[in-house]
């Protein structure tokens, strides 16, 4: 090339654009008779060196070009940080849920159609069956659903109600009413009232959606966004339903199903002194372990005082339950 850039690029009107990665460079372009031209300027120093020596017309073009350069760079840092976000969303969304899993729980369960609790207790129930003999009819079945359909008058759920052939004290609510009480509670109870108690404190837990909160709180998000996009079917729900009998309460839920279990039974006339008797008789056998019951739902002696204080205060007359327990041991 003949002459000095200077001159030829007055004489060519060359074209200038940012070029190369994150258009940190400056690319100078012309032709003429003798051929095409191009020169590529990289450095930041020499960029403004030409943009200050130029021509008027031209320094304005090359301050330009580098105008568009570090609009780039904002729209690259820009995107970067949105990309940092993007894939720190999920260890954030992990962290906001470990921090307020209550109030998460809360707020999912209250979402939660009943239809779709219901699917979830059927995925229980199914879940049950494979771990252990579930008896759908006979006696002990009767004699449960018959207490049971007097705790659940005008419910939203469906109750069903069923016996685990299993020696274990225990007795557990799914979600959407699915009710299952162990054979070994049935022969631990000495009379319809003290089983009427049990399933008033289990009812209590399935209207109050406790069992349904603590699947969501202890499963995550993952749980969390299947219940709300209505898919229940997955392994997530599959592997909780083998643990929920597993499931501890808090403190405030057990005080919470005390309360309403009580208020059942007294809706439905039945003697809650049952109840009470019960929970005391299984704290006070002195077993190594405690009973499978005790051990979700843990009858402390605070537990136990407050709920001798309620029922001591009712004064209405109970119709006994024309249910005999002896057989069906």
């Amino acid at each position: 090339m003949e002459g000095t850039p200077r001159t030829e690029l007055l004489a060519e009107n060359p074209a200038i654009a940012a070029a190369g990665f994150n258009a940190a460079s400056l690319r100078i372009t012309w032709e003429d008779d003798g051929g095409a031209y191009a020169f590529v300027i990289e450095k930041d120093a020499a960029r403004a060196t030409c943009g200050v020596s130029a021509p008027p017309g031209i320094a304005s073009r090359i301050l330009s070009a580098s105008g568009s350069r570090e609009c780039l760079e904002r729209r690259f840092r820009f995107g970067g940080v949105l990309l940092a976000l993007f894939l720190a969303l999920p260890l954030i969304l992990i962290g906001v849920f470990l921090l307020n899993s209550d109030r998460v729980a809360d707020w999912a369960v209250k979402r939660i159609p009943h239809e779709q609790e219901a699917r979830l207790g059927d995925l229980v129930l199914a879940q049950t069956r494979l771990q252990m003999k579930i008896l759908d009819s006979g006696p002990a079945v009767d004699a449960v659903s018959a207490i049971g359909s007097k705790l659940t008058t005008g419910s939203l759920h469906r109750y069903r109600w069923f016996v685990a052939d299993r020696p274990d004290v225990n007795a557990f609510a799914a979600p959407g009413g699915v009710v299952v009480v162990f054979s070994g509670l049935i022969r631990s109870a000495g009379s319809a009232e003290e089983l009427a108690g049990v399933l008033a404190h289990e009812v209590a837990h399935a209207e109050l959606r406790h069992s349904l909160r603590g699947m969501v709180k202890s499963l995550g998000l993952r749980a969390l966004v299947s219940l709300l996009t209505g898919d229940v079917s997955g392994g997530v729900f599959a592997d909780a339903a083998t643990r929920l009998t597993e499931l501890r309460f808090s403190r405030e839920a057990e005080r919470e199903a005390d309360d309403e279990g009580l208020r059942r039974l007294v809706k439905a006339r039945i003697d809650p002194n049952g109840m009470l008797r019960f929970y005391m008789k299984l704290a006070s056998e002195g077993r190594p372990s405690p009973p499978p019951l005790l051990s979700t739902h843990p009858a402390t002696g605070e537990r136990l005082e407050r709920l001798r204080r309620e029922v001591a205060g009712l004064k209405q007359k109970w119709v006994p339950l024309p249910i005999d327990l002896t057989s069906l041991k």
